[in-house]
């Protein structure tokens, strides 16, 4: 522990020359007086000294300084540094902690963010998976309606075929029917023809020649011309005047009208009379 003078020397000291510099200054600031010839008495001195005393008690007091203790000094400054340490590391610790904290909530950020993306990645899994599948149901659909249209037309087809067959093939038996209709009509028409014939002097057998005859509905005759001649003048005007006498057929009023239209609006008619001379 330290000793009463280590702790006042210094104190002691810096007073001491604060004193003497105080009373040299109102030495030097004395005027000086008058030079006498009788020497100083030591009760003049005395009495400066005692003058200079009271001066120096006039004048304000000193501060007292300030005794440090050293020792609590050190206390307070390593108290001061421990706090200062404490608050420090707390402070260090706080940091670390809300490190950790923001550490912590950037990690369930990101899981959360995981999480989500893969709900949605899910969800757009799901929803792709059915929009593939509804496109898949639209082509499969698509493809059956192409197939079933295609069928159909098949089927047209091969119906329309079949009715076009059966059409011709009634038709062609209709235009059998029609031909043997038409020539059952042939024989009874040439045979009022030669009955209505005058023969010519000049005609052969083996002769005949071939008529276009135009008739009505009602088997009235409108004209006959000569399309193919026999060779003989006579024997083709003979024959043009035979279907002129006829005049009308009444046999036609009851044939068909197909059949009158196909083959007796117009009649081809080949004239060879069998009754005819070598």
């Amino acid at each position: 522990m330290e000793s009463v003078w280590d702790k006042y020397a210094l104190p002691f000291m810096v007073s001491i020359t604060v004193h003497a510099l105080v009373v040299a200054s109102m030495l030097f600031a004395m005027p000086e007086p008058k030079q006498r010839t009788t020497v100083k008495k030591p009760s003049y001195v005395q009495a400066k000294l005692i003058s200079l005393e009271a001066q120096s008690q006039a004048q304000p007091a000193k501060p007292k300084p300030r005794i440090v203790d050293l020792t609590r000094q050190r206390e307070e400054d390593n108290r001061r540094v421990a706090q200062e340490a404490q608050q420090k590391a707390q402070a260090q610790e706080q940091e670390r902690q809300e490190a950790v904290r923001q550490q912590q909530r950037r990690k369930q950020e990101a899981e959360q963010q995981a999480k989500v993306a893969a709900e949605k990645k899910a969800v757009a899994e799901q929803q792709a998976g059915i929009e593939t599948e509804r496109r898949e149901r639209q082509e499969a659909e698509r493809r059956e309606k192409v197939e079933a249209e295609r069928r159909q037309q098949r089927i047209q087809q091969q119906q329309q075929i079949f009715e076009e067959a059966l059409q011709e093939e009634e038709q062609l038996l209709a235009e059998a029917e029609y031909a043997a209709t038409a020539q059952s009509y042939i024989g009874v028409i040439s045979q009022r023809i030669e009955q209505n014939w005058s023969r010519p002097p000049s005609a052969r057998n083996n002769m005949q020649c071939e008529l276009l005859i135009k008739l009505v509905p009602t088997g009235r005759v409108i004209s006959v011309d000569i399309i193919r001649s026999s060779g003989n003048d006579q024997f083709d005007r003979s024959a043009v005047q035979a279907v002129n006498k006829s005049e009308q057929f009444p046999e036609i009023r009851e044939m068909k009208p197909e059949v009158f239209e196909r083959y007796y609006r117009e009649l081809r008619l080949v004239f060879n009379p069998q009754d005819l001379r070598q």
